[in-house]
């Protein structure tokens, strides 16, 4: 079984980052609106009945949570959030324990990924045990595929997709980094949320960051 796993961190935790930039209320509003849109484009992915057969999300979010429960979705809720990285270690250990056998792990903050992207992903774990899809400045890792689930520790935050790859190497697995347009227009700084205004794939999260710069800060978008 291919499964698709997705922590999702307390909304008024998320986006820390943006504190000088955006109001509590606007940076959960950003979280949950990025939620939607990677939630929507899972669920594409899974309909499609083209490699990925099962959605799997860990997460202390209320918000999350009822969107499982309404759509069938199988969830494993969290009392307290550590980091994204001990999400997923956690995450992990049930896919396997539900029967997954190649994992692929990614936050909500992909929201311009396709559902066509993430089935590319998911076609290449019969040739490498661990594929890295790297942010946008390289460093990162914005999706992260293991087969078997447990082949190697994930990390997140500046420096993993480094830190997958060596240690793909260390245990002599196929490994490959593979750079996706819409995977790599993540939201973290005020430049970000700019760029990503800007992006020419539809999602909610853009006319949100359009309304953000245009409205709220008096800003000039160049569409």
């Amino acid at each position: 079984m291919i499964a698709a796993l997705l922590p999702v961190k307390a909304f008024g935790r998320s986006k820390e980052r943006l504190t000088s930039y955006l109001s509590p209320e606007e940076r959960e509003q950003l979280a949950r609106t990025m939620f939607d849109d990677v939630w929507t484009t899972l669920l594409e992915a899974c309909s499609r009945g083209d490699g990925l057969d099962r959605l799997l999300v860990i997460s202390s979010e209320r918000y999350v949570l009822t969107r499982c429960d309404s759509a069938g979705v199988a969830y494993l809720e969290e009392k307290q959030q550590i980091s994204h990285s001990a999400s997923v270690r956690k995450g992990t250990e049930w896919a396997i324990s539900l029967g997954a056998t190649s994992l692929l792990s990614l936050p909500i903050d992909t929201p311009a990924a396709t559902a066509s992207e993430i089935l590319a992903v998911g076609r290449l774990r019969d040739n490498f045990s661990v594929v890295v899809v790297p942010s946008a400045d390289g460093t990162g890792t914005n999706a992260l595929l293991r087969t078997p689930p447990n082949v190697i520790n994930p990390h997140f935050g500046p420096g993993s997709c480094r830190l997958h790859v060596a240690e793909a190497h260390k245990r002599k697995l196929p490994v490959l980094v593979y750079a996706m347009s819409g995977f790599g227009a993540d939201i973290d700084t005020p430049e970000d949320l700019q760029s990503f205004a800007t992006t020419e794939i539809p999602c909610r999260t853009r006319e949100l960051a359009r309304q953000f710069l245009a409205v709220n800060r008096g800003a000039t978008v160049c569409l």
